[in-house]
């Protein structure tokens, strides 16, 4: 081995991560006691500088995106990577740590040598690509099949309301959720499931063909929901989750240069953020005056209107009550005021429903979804994660539509598919790119008594505390990565608002 010299000993910090150029190879060191591990300096998922994060319970958390690898070998803990952090051998001579620049083999080699078991997962979004890439992380060796009804899947979705419509991605390059080489392990099924029978183990496909499973992951997501009124289907009426929808719905936005959106919510924020860098006319039509007053309040729901507003993003108030068009084609939206807002491209941004529509022999609630246990099981030998999936939490159960959580859960449910009875209870976190900037919301809170904002709007550097009964219950916050990288950790246990408050102030003056 080709050991060079990589940093003095006593100048590496105890539990902090550093980055050190190796050769033409950037490495992170971290120092517990007098040993020394040396990971990729990147992270896997989106190449976020892994110095900036933070090590918090033997954890090394992601700043962007809060993956968390083990500090002690680089095994993925939480996602949002589905990879293990590369490592690199570590010597230490005369006080004087040393790296190898070349990496040690992977932690772990996937395979698959049975036919039996057949485990179905079905839906290879953010959830069901998570549960596959663990299935066979945690040692699954039987027949995997992932079904979609999309031939492109899986892959990345959040991109499709952030770079791609900001033109820093172009429809072909959205990543895969899973490397390619995935599939050498896994089978991969296109179809539209039209039934699923529980007791018979079996999924029957649109095409009248069968699969039988012996235990089955459903994460089939959320559907674009089309409201009911006159005129959605006419020509220029879109909804966006696919790729396919993306592609069609930017390739008229790039024609026409203007987009209107009905619903004030992250996707047609995001989708209005990403088209305005490129001068796309957008306005949005909105019932409620302000962006995201549920999630974050009326202070940040203010300030979010505010900032659209300074990027020209125009809001029309207003409850929509038809779709007018001629020849077929959208041509203005008409308001239940009498007022007509001129359209030639519409966006639908009103919401998801779970996709269930194929499930009659398990009871689902009121808005669809399935309810499940804390192990997120929801009838024998099946598993449901994601969109679809209210689960208990202790004040009833709980329904959250955001990529980590569906990933978080789509790994619980497959180690629980491989009997590990491990509870979901996890902190949702979720982030939000608004012109340039990523906004993060850690925990959750449907209501609170207690709010501080501490630090500065108008800087992009504050953390909002939402507490109920003294209790931290969540945060919002913007250019505070490394201090919500600690946090998503300490706030898997209690927390008061006043601990919360005083580890805020002082990460924002340290900032300063």
């Amino acid at each position: 081995m080709s050991y060079q010299n990589a940093l003095v000993l006593q100048d590496l910090p105890e539990g902090k991560p550093v980055r050190v150029p190796i050769g033409d190879t950037d490495i992170l060191l971290i120092r517990n006691g007098e040993s020394v591990n040396a990971f990729q300096a990147k992270c896997p998922h989106s190449g976020a500088p892994l110095e900036e994060g933070a090590i918090c319970e033997g954890k090394l958390i992601c700043p962007w995106h809060k993956a968390n690898f083990d500090i002690s070998d680089g095994h993925l803990c939480e996602p949002l990577a589905l990879s293990d952090l590369q490592r690199y051998p570590v010597n230490i001579e005369n006080g004087m740590v040393q790296v190898e620049p070349e990496a040690l083999p992977p932690l772990y080699r996937f395979s698959a040598d049975r036919e039996e078991p057949v485990f179905v997962v079905l839906g290879t979004g953010a959830a069901g690509s998570a549960a596959a890439w663990t299935l066979r992380r945690e040692g699954f060796k039987g027949r995997l099949v992932l079904v979609d009804r999309e031939t492109e899947a899986p892959y990345d979705r959040t991109v499709l309301t952030k770079f791609v419509p900001a033109g820093k991605m172009t429809i072909d390059e959205v990543p895969s959720v899973l490397d390619d080489d995935f599939f050498d392990v896994a089978e991969r099924k296109q179809g539209d499931v039209e039934q699923l029978d529980t007791q018979a183990q079996t999924l029957r496909f649109a095409d009248g063909s069968t699969l039988r499973y012996d235990k089955l992951l459903i994460a089939t997501g959320g559907i674009p929901q089309r409201p009911d009124l006159e005129g959605k289907v006419l020509f220029g009426v879109h909804v966006l989750r696919s790729l396919e929808q993306a592609e069609t719905l930017l390739n008229e936005v790039d024609s026409s240069k203007k987009l209107v959106i009905i619903g004030n919510n992250f996707i047609s924020t995001e989708l209005a953020s990403a088209l305005r860098s490129r001068d796309i006319d957008v306005q949005i039509i909105t019932r409620s005056p302000l962006p995201f007053e549920k999630q974050f309040g009326e202070e940040l729901a203010r300030y979010f209107r505010r900032l659209h507003e300074e990027n020209g993003v125009r809001f029309v108030e207003g409850e929509p009550d038809k779709l007018e068009g001629a020849d077929g084609k959208v041509n203005g939206v008409r308001l239940k005021s009498g007022v007509t807002v001129a359209a030639d491209v519409v966006l639908l941004a009103t919401g998801v429903a779970p996709g269930t529509d194929f499930i009659h022999d398990i009871p689902l609630r009121d808005d669809g979804s399935l309810t499940a246990t804390e192990t997120l099981e929801v009838a024998r030998n099946v598993w449901a994660a994601g969109d679809i999936v209210s689960y208990p939490v202790a004040s009833g159960y709980q329904r959250i539509e955001h990529w980590r959580v569906a990933q978080q859960q789509g790994r619980i449910s497959a180690k629980n598919m491989l009997e590990k009875t491990e509870p979901f209870n996890r902190v949702p976190f979720f982030w939000t790119a608004q012109f340039g900037t990523r906004y993060e919301y850690l925990g959750h809170a449907s209501e609170w008594d207690d709010y501080t904002l501490l630090g500065s709007l108008e800087d992009k550097t504050f953390v909002a505390l939402y507490g109920q009964k003294g209790q931290l219950a969540a945060l919002a916050s913007c250019g505070m990565y490394t201090f919500t990288a600690e946090m998503i950790r300490r706030m898997q246990h209690p927390l008061s608002v006043d601990e919360a408050a005083s580890l805020a102030q002082k990460a924002l003056d340290e900032k300063r």
